[in-house]
């Protein structure tokens, strides 16, 4: 069975307006929405079953999450009746929050206590692939680099007790007492009262607004160049003090890797993880979840006491994830460890004809640009840029065929079986 889907848009203040936001423009090509404000920001592009954006079949309007709970043929039996994953994609042109997502543990804990603000009870792992140049903040820089920037940016340890300040330089140690250090500095920062905050914070960015940075290039090894006299840090925190002054998130740049991803280069968030996106475009796909746990740069519920609990406070060396190149040259998304889902690029030519696995999951193959034509037996549904098409549990019958007849971007995304967890183990990947 393919069946095409209308899926859904959120309108966060963070996305890009109009024809600007990929986001926005996918879903008015895949006739997912009428038409596009030029005014009105579109950041997100949902596809799944989620309470908070589920899709519908386009054929009878049908929930999909009604679909399935009712057609169990449509999926592998490891999928019990629904989708466990959430597909995305983001037009970025504002930073989002500094944020983390819970463990499942943790998301359960978080749900009853505060179902408002945590409306599932799952945990929230996430994979990003860039589709343009992606710039974001993800995990905790080197201790030692984060030791050179709090003495750097000194105006920050007016935050700190004089412990605390003595204790910076214990950063650049090894091992975990290293990281419990950080855990207490940080904590100290992001639970200071906000009219403290403010003044260190206005304090900061002034000085770096009114001064060259070549001195502070000079004295920081570690600072990333962007030109000849500024530094990337530098600019980052003033464009953070910009869209939200007096607001601790400016300070995340300092704690943080800043890093770009080229088109095609992903992201893996773990539960955890700090990060925050600032600009471009990008897919997502995550456990079906919407749990965010928020501190700072938001105008949205913020839980600092959770954040800084539930941080893990570890060094990030390199937050880039390298996917399986497979025999047809199409590349897997397979986060370890994760077992509610895994992503797959669909990508070739006019001309090219190319072969899904088979499969003992369903999935949902969302259409970056270009066009084909989907063939399973005797059913056929050509796509185009922005639609969506759900594909049923193929099994051992035939392959689900793609027949490329313009330049053509997708991704599959999908709930792995528990055969093909197993291989990943091993010299033999399954796909299903």
């Amino acid at each position: 069975m393919l069946l095409k889907l209308k899926c859904t848009v959120n309108n966060y203040a963070w996305g890009a307006k109009g024809e600007a936001s990929m986001a926005g423009s996918l879903a008015l090509d895949g006739g997912h929405i009428p038409n596009l404000d030029k005014d009105k920001p579109y950041a997100e592009f949902w596809v799944g079953t989620h309470a908070n954006g589920p899709a519908h079949v386009i054929e009878n309007d049908i929930a999909l999450k009604q679909l399935l709970a009712t057609s169990p043929n449509l999926q592998g039996k490891h999928e019990n009746g629904k989708l466990s994953f959430l597909f995305k994609v983001l037009s970025v042109v504002a930073p989002l929050s500094i944020q983390i997502h819970p463990t499942k543990e943790q998301g359960k804990i978080l749900h009853a206590k505060d179902p408002k603000n945590y409306p599932d009870d799952n945990h929230k792992p996430e994979i990003a692939i860039a589709l343009t140049e992606f710039e974001l903040l993800s995990g905790f820089r080197q201790h030692s680099q984060i030791s050179e920037y709090l003495k750097l940016y000194s105006e920050i340890q007016e935050l700190l007790t004089e412990e605390e300040k003595g204790q910076i330089d214990n950063l650049g140690s090894y091992g975990e007492s290293s990281s419990q250090v950080l855990k207490q500095i940080f904590s100290r920062i992001w639970r200071t009262p906000k009219e403290q905050l403010q003044i260190v914070v206005d304090k900061l960015a002034r000085r770096i607004q009114g001064q060259g940075t070549q001195d502070m290039i000079e004295l920081c090894p570690f600072t990333l160049l962007v030109s000849e006299n500024k530094s990337a840090l530098d600019e980052i925190i003033v464009y953070l003090f910009t869209m939200y002054p007096g607001d601790v998130g400016v300070f995340a740049p300092i704690f943080l890797n800043y890093f770009k991803l080229q088109p095609g280069e992903a992201t893996f968030l773990e539960p955890n993880m700090p990060h925050a996106y600032l600009k471009g475009d990008c897919v997502e796909c995550m456990a079906d979840s919407d749990n965010t746990i928020r501190a700072g740069l938001t105008p949205k519920y913020i839980d600092v006491e959770s954040l800084v609990e539930m941080l893990n406070y570890n060094e990030t060396l390199l937050p880039k994830y390298i996917p399986n190149e497979l025999e047809d040259g199409s590349l897997l998304f397979t986060p370890r460890g994760i077992e509610e889902f895994w992503v797959q690029e669909v990508k070739g030519p006019a001309g090219l004809i190319y072969q899904l696995p088979y499969s003992e999951s369903c999935s949902v193959l969302t259409v970056l640009y270009g066009t084909a034509t989907v063939t399973v037996g005797t059913t056929s549904q050509t796509l185009n840029r922005g639609e969506v098409l759900f594909i049923e549990a193929t099994h051992s019958t035939e392959r689900p065929k793609v027949n490329i007849t313009d330049d053509f971007l997708a991704f599959r995304a999908f709930t792995p079986s528990p055969r093909a967890l197993d291989s990943l183990s091993s010299k033999h990947l399954v796909i299903d």
